[in-house]
């Protein structure tokens, strides 16, 4: 039997109206394709949508979503490109609906999420329904693999069984009928991102204010000196001094030998008469910074960071540091107990550790990277993201810094590519095998 399925490139999709937005000609879509500008395909069939494919190459991402017969978005795979041509399954997810008017992507309810690492077979596991159930499970690299495909060839993403037609079904890809609409409308996508900085410059610039939605209006105070960083090599680590240890490595960006002020951002909440350190910074150079960039340590890849996501340093005792590689374990010896703000020096390599209160205290938090125009590393900002979501006030300066991902390796592991059914159905499967034995530990 042959079976048509009706193609629409648009922007997006509005999940309300269920109806695609921002429509547009082959012609359009391709030329995205080849910038890696972002644009969506609908893949319809039998009277209803079927699946919608989210296409941003200059993110490395692709996301592939199936509908439901109430055209729900109720199975979600998040690809990206790695290595050139090859897609790596970076995570599964998974919702089920108990009624036919509930809207997709309930808060609460039943939801599966599976999350995948390129360089190994276990995947992390979490099913939530009636509780929270964390495993992990084997993900074969065939399965967590796929070829990029070429502009078109949508059924390489999504084929007949995925879309809900039999298994012996020919499919047809044809054009839908469907009126251009050239702007760019409300409800156009975004590939999901990892975080961005906010306000570096204003954070250590005296009389910024902020409004937060919880702890009212905070003005901005004069960084305190926290001392003179000693880097003997230049290789920096930023950690909790109180939990210090060989799995602290170093960022892969290093910065020139040398000696650096480290300065400790604070703020005042207006009327209350406390405030925070909201921010550490080490100054490697007195220059302007105009471009930030996260920063990683060997192995961590930007490029699989989902929305607002980050690597960062954990804190366990409510202090943060910046140190040198050289002195990591000695300093860890010292701090074992704890330390207080201040220096604690490491005499045989002369590296030592500038310690400080963090923020509100435990969490994980980013460092972010300033460079120059010429990529000179201008300073490290440890960013405890207490105003990062406040709104900036006037006298705020603007940022105008731009935000650069890092450089990343061409990956060097070639995985054995499979193809999408396979994948659905061996994902499937385990789904059911980890529902059930959720349920087993239900009943006891």
């Amino acid at each position: 039997m042959r079976t048509r399925i009706e193609i629409v490139y648009c922007a997006g999709w509005n999940p309300q109206m269920r109806l695609p937005v921002g429509a547009m000609s082959e012609d359009r879509a391709r030329e995205c394709d080849e910038a890696g500008e972002p644009y969506a395909v609908l893949l319809g069939g039998g009277g209803r949508q079927r699946a919608l494919l989210q296409v941003s190459w200059r993110d490395h991402y692709l996301g592939v979503f199936l509908f439901d017969e109430q055209e729900r978005r109720v199975r979600g795979y998040d690809y990206r490109e790695l290595a050139a041509g090859l897609l790596h399954l970076r995570c599964y997810e998974e919702w089920r609906h108990t009624s036919a008017d509930e809207p997709e992507f309930p808060e609460s309810g039943w939801h599966f999420a599976l999350t995948a690492r390129p360089d190994s077979e276990r995947a992390r596991v979490e099913l939530n329904h009636g509780g929270s159930l964390h495993t992990v499970r084997d993900l074969p690299e065939q399965h967590r693999t796929l070829r990029r495909a070429q502009f078109g060839d949508w059924t390489a993403y999504a084929d007949g069984r995925m879309l809900g037609f039999k298994t012996d079904d020919t499919l047809s890809l044809t054009l839908a009928a469907h009126e251009e609409q050239p702007e760019s409308p409300v409800g156009a996508w975004s590939a999901p991102r990892g975080l961005r900085p906010r306000y570096m410059e204003a954070l250590f610039t005296p009389g910024s204010r902020f409004a937060d939605e919880e702890f009212g209006t905070a003005t901005v105070t004069a960084p305190k000196t926290a001392g003179v960083q000693r880097l003997p090599t230049g290789s920096v680590i930023a950690a909790d001094p109180g939990t210090l240890s060989e799995r602290d490595e170093p960022f892969t960006v290093p910065v020139p030998p040398g000696e650096y002020p480290v300065l400790i951002a604070t703020m005042e909440w207006d009327g209350k008469g406390w405030g925070e350190n909201t921010a550490a910074m080490l100054r490697v150079l007195d220059k302007p910074t105009v471009s930030w960039e996260l920063a990683v340590r060997s192995g961590q890849d930007t490029r699989l960071l989902g929305e607002g996501e980050f690597y960062g340093f954990g804190v366990d005792s409510g202090m943060g540091a910046f140190l040198d590689a050289a002195g990591r374990d000695v300093l860890a010896a010292a701090c074992e107990h704890g330390c207080e703000p201040g220096e604690t020096t490491d005499p045989g390599t002369g590296a030592n550790l500038i310690a400080y209160h963090s923020g509100m205290g435990d969490g994980s938090y980013p460092v972010w990277i300033g460079r120059t125009t010429d990529g000179e590393v201008t300073c490290l900002v440890a960013d405890m993201l207490i105003l990062h979501h406040a709104q900036a006030l006037p006298p705020t300066v603007p940022d105008t810094t731009a935000f650069l991902s890092p450089t990343m390796a061409e990956d060097v592991l070639r995985p054995r590519p499979g193809n999408a059914q396979d994948a659905s159905e061996f994902i499937s499967a385990m789904v059911a095998e980890v529902a059930d034995f959720k349920e087993s530990l239900r009943r006891g």
